[in-house]
């Protein structure tokens, strides 16, 4: 009898051990995610990290920083990341060269960019709303993530629908989305940034002036439904770790969950105040008021639609090379389909 019970007990310790929640407890995952120095869209990241969420979820998390999405893309077809967070389009314009990224989860179905211009440069076209405000930045010195980024290619476009040629009416230099660009243009360095929060509020602390804020103006038909920033990796790296992304999910819906509460705002920023400093903690709880709201796991494929029509009008790629949110999305991501 008593040989009938160890043997019992054993078939049920081996059965257990089955179970997805016992078995990420007993054995985490190490995976390294890319993330954006301090940036608004890597709070939720933050969070999961710093709260032990992560953790819960049977995951060993490091982060990697990095100043811009071509360096992060760089290190993900290396191996020395797993998971990064890019925009469709960027997506899309990096699987029309060949390769193979896939959604594993939503993040910032939503538009991120402003234009902040310096305390002395004159903005009398304002008023005339967008496109003719942008006229405002010619012969400017305007700061962007990285060349041929995701924000560089916002503001040639922003150029474009202002009559202008990105080519020749302005100078891109190349200030990463964090402490770089803020310390630029403290010293004068730039006369305009292509900013994302929490660079946006700190640079109007430093005299800036808001020119254009796609999240606050939704009067432009093709920037009002977007995606800006979602979780991806290669199919093939995916599909191989595939227990891996599916513990990143649930681990992505419970922190976007707490960053999206208002009741958590005071303690969402306390984490994200640790990671940058160019703001006040409360500065960041303000932050997160305003916009935590936009976060979701969800994909947004009306948002992804006019990605792919973005990056086509800008000849980034071929009509043909446009991706749907459904043909963009992991085999183990279809459930954050609409």
């Amino acid at each position: 009898m008593l040989r009938k019970r160890n043997l019992l007990a054993a078939v049920a310790a081996l059965a257990l051990g089955a179970v997805p929640g016992l078995a990420m407890a007993q054995q985490p995952i190490n995976t390294n995610v890319a993330v954006y120095t301090g940036a608004l869209v890597t709070v939720p990241t933050y969070v999961a990290k710093d709260l032990g969420i992560y953790a819960k979820h049977g995951l060993n998390v490091s982060l990697i920083d990095f100043r811009a999405a071509p360096d992060a893309t760089a290190a993900l077809f290396s191996g020395a990341v797993d998971l990064m967070s890019n925009s469709p389009g960027n997506m899309m314009l990096v699987n029309s060269r060949g390769r193979d990224l896939v959604a594993i989860v939503d993040n910032y179905p939503a538009p991120v960019w402003s234009v902040v211009v310096g305390k002395d440069v004159a903005m009398p076209n304002k008023a005339a709303g967008y496109p003719a405000l942008i006229r405002d930045l010619k012969g400017k010195k305007i700061g962007v993530p990285a060349i041929g980024s995701d924000g560089h290619n916002f503001a040639r476009r922003f150029f474009r629908d202002a009559g202008m040629n990105p080519e020749t009416d302005a100078t891109f230099l190349a200030v990463g989305l964090g402490p770089d660009a803020v310390a630029a243009f403290k010293v004068g360095q730039l006369d305009a940034v292509m900013a994302i929060e929490p660079v946006q509020t700190a640079l109007e602390t430093l005299g800036g002036k808001v020119l254009l804020d796609l999240q606050a103006d939704k009067t432009i038909p093709e920037f009002a439904s977007w995606t800006s920033s979602v979780y991806h990796s290669t199919k093939s790296h995916a599909d191989k770790n595939a227990e891996m992304m599916r513990r990143f999910q649930a681990a992505q819906e419970e922190a976007i969950a707490f960053v999206r509460d208002p009741a958590n705002a005071e303690k969402a920023a306390a984490v994200w105040s640790k990671y940058n400093k160019a703001l006040t903690q409360e500065q960041m709880k303000g932050v997160l008021l305003r916009l935590g709201k936009a976060f979701d796991t969800k994909f947004n494929c009306k948002g992804t639609e006019n990605v792919g029509k973005f990056q086509v009008d800008n000849g980034l790629i071929k009509p043909d090379q446009v991706q749907t949110c459904e043909q963009l999305a992991w085999s183990g991501a279809k459930k954050y389909l609409p």
